[in-house]
């Protein structure tokens, strides 16, 4: 029995980090096309006041389910936990990792 909860107390917990992360991502591309949408029809600039009281007063919940700090830069919404967009580095990291076609 120790040997199993020794095995699958790790595996869940990178499960759960995993899982968050991509909640984030998911949560941060939609809140960052919802704000594009705020400023097209307010027809305001950004600024980060803008953003901050966008974030406070248009979002239900947390964005990032480790409560991290979030910021707007160049159409997307980075993460102080769990940077920017990650998915673009994973493709890279995944190509590395792949097997050569010969």
């Amino acid at each position: 029995m120790g040997i199993l909860a020794a095995i699958a107390v790790p595996v869940y917990g990178h499960f759960m980090e995993e899982y968050k992360e991509d909640l984030c991502e998911v949560n941060r591309v939609g809140m960052a096309r919802l704000y594009q949408e705020f400023l097209i029809v307010e027809q305001i600039d950004h600024s980060s006041a803008v953003f901050v009281e966008f974030s406070h007063s248009r979002m239900d919940g947390e964005v990032c389910p480790v409560g991290g700090e979030l910021n707007f830069v160049d159409g997307t919404v980075e993460c102080s936990v769990h940077g920017d967009n990650d998915s673009e580095d994973e493709e890279e990291e995944n190509k590395d990792s792949e097997v050569p076609f010969l």
